[in-house]
């Protein structure tokens, strides 16, 4: 069966097509992301601005006419943490179902986190392995606990990276006190859940655009696709060291950096801050990243709601 699967975030929107056999992902046909910031100001009065419900609107026609062209039988379509938030996400949806017919579904956090978990899982190889799963977005953090392909706890914070820009850095370059302000945050919102974990019986894995942005880069990788850092394996120290650089540089040498999209420069500092601040917190020294999410599990549930 070909499916599709589309995941909706703050920040961007994602397409999968792939071909399902006995629940599992047999050819993956096509992988698009879009950024088109659909949270964008969305912690000011909790709506959708008409602009960025324009933009992803586009985005989501375009990627389902793609998946029709591709044969996909079906497209599950799934919005996460700024259309949980948004007040008017009623005429969103009824923007997606005029538009291209799609039943746009809202999931919880722990729902997003039981798609990712089971998205990731879709390798064989870390389904007998114990996991803590990190997905920072665009408004939201998903952390995931699970071991032999099961979830044992699973929590979702709204610290994301857009929500994080928006409200904490107001200079260009990042000013460190700006920079500061994040770090604390995370901490603050994160510590008491996380300062016990016993880290040593985990492996930690990083899903979303944030992490495998920070990999492209590190790698100084240039029109590279997923695959090509799946499975790659980030040191703290270099997390670290990158966030530093970024920091450093004003928004515009940031759109110019190899691996890093000009539309995800604004945000990308507050992103590997949080993913730095939560290795710092866990006290582990390596982060391995997966590029097989939400939209994997959406597919491999066949969720046609």
């Amino acid at each position: 069966m070909r499916l599709a699967s589309m995941d909706i975030g703050t920040n961007s929107v994602k397409l999968l097509v792939a071909d399902v056999e006995n629940q599992q992902i047999k050819n993956v046909l096509l992988e698009l992301m879009d950024i088109t910031r659909l949270g964008e100001g969305i912690d000011r009065n909790h709506e959708l601005l008409p602009e960025a419900m324009d933009r992803t609107l586009y985005a989501i026609s375009d990627f389902q006419n793609r998946a029709k062209q591709l044969g996909a039988e079906n497209t599950v379509a799934i919005a996460t943490s700024a259309m949980r938030d948004a007040k008017n996400r009623d005429v969103f949806i009824q923007k997606v179902m005029e538009k291209t017919g799609l039943n746009l579904q809202i999931v919880s956090g722990d729902e997003e986190a039981e798609l990712v978990f089971t998205g990731v899982c879709s390798d064989i190889e870390l389904q007998s392995k114990k996991l803590i799963l990190v997905d920072v977005g665009g408004g939201s953090t998903e952390f995931i606990f699970g071991q032999n392909g099961n979830i044992e706890d699973r929590f979702s914070i709204n610290v994301g990276c857009v929500r994080l820009t928006e409200e904490f850095i107001h200079s260009d370059p990042v000013d460190p006190a700006d920079l500061q302000k994040i770090i604390q945050h995370v901490i603050a919102m994160l510590y008491v859940r996380l300062a016990n974990t016993p880290t040593e019986e985990y492996d930690l894995i990083g899903i979303g655009g944030t992490i495998t942005t920070a990999a492209l880069v590190h790698q100084n990788m240039e029109g590279s696709t997923l695959n090509d850092i799946h499975g790659y394996v980030m040191q703290k120290n270099q997390i670290f060291r990158l966030l530093t650089n970024l920091r450093r540089m004003t928004l515009e040498e940031r759109r110019k950096v190899p691996g890093l999209s000009p539309q995800r420069a604004d945000v990308i500092v507050a992103g590997i801050a949080t993913f730095s601040t939560i290795m710092e917190i866990l006290k582990t020294q390596e982060i391995v990243v997966n590029t097989k999410g939400l939209r994997y599990g959406a597919i491999l549930k066949n969720l046609s709601f």
